[in-house]
């Protein structure tokens, strides 16, 4: 009989990839690094201050990934 398998864990090269960068991308929208590297208004981008520029860069390659993960059958 075949040991049960965690399906938590991922059982690819690929999959860990896909885990660890989006772990470690998803780090950058948590406190303590969203305030020491975006806590601020100033500048403006295309009309949002920084932070929410910066945060919608973010979640754009978390979105991004997951979309990569999806398009590997992951």
């Amino acid at each position: 009989m075949e040991p049960v398998r965690s399906h938590y864990v991922p059982r690819t090269a690929a999959g860990r990839l896909a885990v660890g960068a989006f772990l470690g991308l998803f780090a950058f929208t948590q406190p303590p690094l969203v305030f020491w590297l975006a806590n601020r208004t100033d500048p403006w981008i295309a009309g949002v201050p920084f932070l929410y520029a910066y945060l919608f860069v973010i979640y754009v390659g978390l979105i991004g990934i997951l979309l990569w993960a999806r398009g590997k059958n992951l």
